[in-house]
C-alpha cells in the first residue's frame, strides 16, 4: 500500500492527499484519486518531496525557469559553478538558502528569476 504523507494534490478542485508510489525511475507522489486525477510531484530517493507540489501551470513555469537558470552553470564555459549560481540566485532574488529552490517558487517568482538571469547573462556578455 502506498505511503500517505500530508501533501495535498495541487490540481484545481482536487485537494486530495498525495501518496508516495514507486516507478521504474524511483519514488514519486501522485494523487490518491488517480486515475481520476493525474496530479503528481517528484521525490528524492528517500521519499522527501522535491519542493512544493504545484499545478500544471506552475510546474511549466518552474521547468522554464530552471532551463534558463541552468545556463548560469551547466554549459561548457558557463560563468558560474553550480554552487556559485545558486548563491547568485539567492542574491538576485533576496532569498535565504532554504527558500532558494525553484521547486518552491510560484509563477511570479519563476518569471522574475528568468528576467534576472537573462539580465545577468547579458551583463556578463557585455551586451547591456
Amino acid at each position: 500500500m502506498p505511503e500517505v504523507l500530508d501533501l495535498k494534490c495541487p490540481e484545481a478542485g482536487c485537494d486530495s492527499l498525495m501518496v508516495l508510489r514507486e516507478s521504474r525511475y524511483g519514488p514519486f507522489y501522485s494523487c490518491a484519486r488517480y486515475p481520476k486525477c493525474t496530479g503528481s510531484h517528484g521525490s528524492h530517493p528517500d521519499g522527501t518531496p522535491l519542493g512544493i507540489p504545484a499545478d500544471k501551470e506552475t510546474k511549466k513555469a518552474r521547468m522554464d525557469a530552471h532551463a534558463v537558470f541552468d545556463l548560469l552553470w551547466q554549459p561548457v564555459g558557463a560563468p558560474y559553478s553550480r554552487s556559485a549560481a545558486y548563491f547568485e540566485m539567492r542574491t538576485m532574488m533576496g532569498l535565504s538558502e532554504e527558500k532558494a529552490h525553484i521547486g518552491n517558487f510560484d509563477i511570479d517568482q519563476c518569471m522574475d528569476l528568468v528576467k534576472k538571469v537573462h539580465k545577468r547573462l547579458a551583463r556578463l556578455k557585455g551586451t547591456t
